[in-house]
């Protein structure tokens, strides 16, 4: 307790039993807060190790499956299996993903380019 100045400190002290208890407590809350930080760690490397694994693929071969029969000169399909023209709409989302798909595809080039050196 908080005394006037000059006079003794007061220590109240708890049974045996109480102590234990608290320090248990505290010893499974720091193994508690340990396997968070763990776990933490590796959903974010499984994170990583799956990114690089989706940088794989070619973002000029992305788009050469057979739900497409013709491609332009960056690989994205001008027609479907079917014949038909793909919209402009489709188009640019196709594009897009294209886009994205490249990036992954230069940062998994990049990593692998790293672990050669």
């Amino acid at each position: 307790e908080d005394r006037e100045a000059g006079e003794p400190a007061v220590f109240k002290i708890d049974d045996k039993d109480t102590l234990l208890r608290e320090k248990k407590q505290r010893e499974e809350e720091v193994a508690r807060k340990e396997r968070e930080k763990a776990e933490k760690a590796e959903a974010k490397a499984k994170a990583a190790r799956e990114k690089l694994e989706k940088g794989k693929v070619n973002p000029m071969e992305m788009f050469r499956t057979d739900q497409y029969s013709a491609w332009d000169e960056q690989g994205l399909p001008t027609i479907d299996r079917e014949g038909k023209p793909i919209t402009q709409s489709q188009q640019k989302k196709l594009k897009k993903l294209q886009a994205v798909q490249d990036k992954l595809h230069k940062a998994y080039l990049q990593h692998i380019s790293d672990l050669e050196i």
